[in-house]
């Protein structure tokens, strides 16, 4: 009796025993499925981080500039970026304008003043068109027509234009003021508050200005110590509604 009992037990042993050695099989197996899905997530998302960094790679680009060191001033500036070379088609009209306002403004060439004289009224305020007037009045002793007189000139330079503002300009530019042998160089930086008013209505002007740029407030530092025919001035921006004024004609 005791050798069947013992046998009964034995038996029993082994189906626990075997039970046991399966239930660790599944668990191995479970065990190895879930280490590779585990494996295979993160193989994916390694394949996806590598393919996102290679498509921000060309948003991500390293541009040099070039610093411009004036030797005469020591002054510093940025000259361009040194990309593709594009630039938008507001910038190029608005550096156009504004470099042309300069030229008009603080150029001189007896011959040729009157052009200047109308090009500044056409792209000025009521405010700058005044000013303007008062410096180029015959009966102003400093005025370029009594100073320059017929064969004196002023030349006019730009070294650089940039933008402080979407309306606002810095222009750095060198005036030559040649009357007779003697020559004078100086260097100068013109800050310019801009915008656009519309097109003029006639049609000489419009050959002008064809898209109502006026010059708000006009401010011209020197950027050295300067000696000769030199000039600032500094005014308050005056808004206006009219694209083109009429200024008075150089008696």
């Amino acid at each position: 009796m005791a050798t069947k009992v013992e046998k009964a037990h034995f038996e029993s042993y082994l189906a626990e025993a075997k039970s046991w050695e399966s239930d660790k099989v599944h668990a191995l197996q479970k065990s190895a499925r879930t280490a590779w899905i585990v494996t295979i997530f993160f193989g994916v998302l390694a394949v996806l981080s590598v393919v996102a960094l290679a498509m921000l790679t060309p948003f991500k680009t390293a541009v040099p500039y070039v610093i411009r060191v004036d030797n005469a001033t020591g002054s510093v500036d940025i000259v361009n970026a040194l990309v593709d070379g594009k630039t938008t088609y507001d910038e190029v009209m608005n550096k156009y304008h504004i470099q042309w306002y300069v030229r008009w403004r603080e150029g001189y060439s007896k011959p040729i003043v009157s052009d200047y004289y109308k090009n500044v009224g056409l792209t000025s305020v009521p405010a700058e068109q005044a000013k303007y007037v008062e410096i180029m009045r015959p009966s102003n002793p400093n005025s370029p027509l009594n100073v320059l007189g017929e064969k004196g000139v002023i030349n006019i330079a730009i070294k650089s234009t940039s933008f402080i503002k979407q309306n606002v300009a810095l222009v750095r530019y060198t005036k030559e003021v040649v009357n007779g042998s003697s020559r004078n160089l100086s260097h100068w930086a013109a800050t310019i508050v801009f915008k656009y008013s519309g097109t003029p209505m006639a049609e000489s002007d419009r050959a002008i200005n064809p898209l109502g740029f006026q010059v708000l407030e006009y401010r011209n530092d020197p950027d050295q110590e300067v000696s000769g025919l030199t000039s600032t001035r500094t005014v308050s921006p005056q808004p206006s509604n009219t694209a083109a004024q009429t200024v008075p004609s150089i008696q």
